[in-house]
């Protein structure tokens, strides 16, 4: 990120405005991560939660972010670019599938099924069948 930093510096003040700026920098950062994560890291082992007391207010832990980070990194694109533009609420939906050079009807679809990789991938052991004794 901080070579493309570096490469665009000079550029962005020749953008009309921020809302451009931010999305030519976005897609900059985008194809120097893929370029520079073609292989997956291993996968993290999973996090089952002590739930004993059910009336104590949830809490997120490190941990449970650290999986989470993980996990959204290891989703396929261009579901995970999607996504994290979304979430980012930096671009509209419009732009997002400018961005990632498709209709707002596949972005749609793209933002779904990485919803759904997501949460399938965050789902605990305990949702697991358990294996015959």
């Amino acid at each position: 990120m901080a070579d493309t930093l570096t490469e665009v510096g000079s550029q962005l003040s020749q953008f009309r405005n921020e809302t451009s700026r931010q999305a030519w920098l976005a897609r900059h950062i985008r194809e120097r991560c893929l370029e520079n994560n073609k292989s997956a890291p291993p996968s993290a082992p999973r996090l089952v939660r002590d739930e004993s007391d059910p009336g104590a207010a949830p809490e997120v832990l490190n941990i449970e972010a650290f999986l989470l980070a993980q996990r959204f990194h290891l989703l396929p694109e261009p579901e995970r670019s999607a996504l994290a533009l979304f979430y980012l609420e930096l671009f509209t939906t419009g732009e997002i599938a400018e961005l990632l050079n498709m209709d707002i009807e596949a972005l749609a679809g793209t933002l779904g099924a990485a919803r759904e990789l997501l949460q399938k991938s965050l789902s605990p052991l305990s949702a697991e069948p358990n294996p015959p004794s």
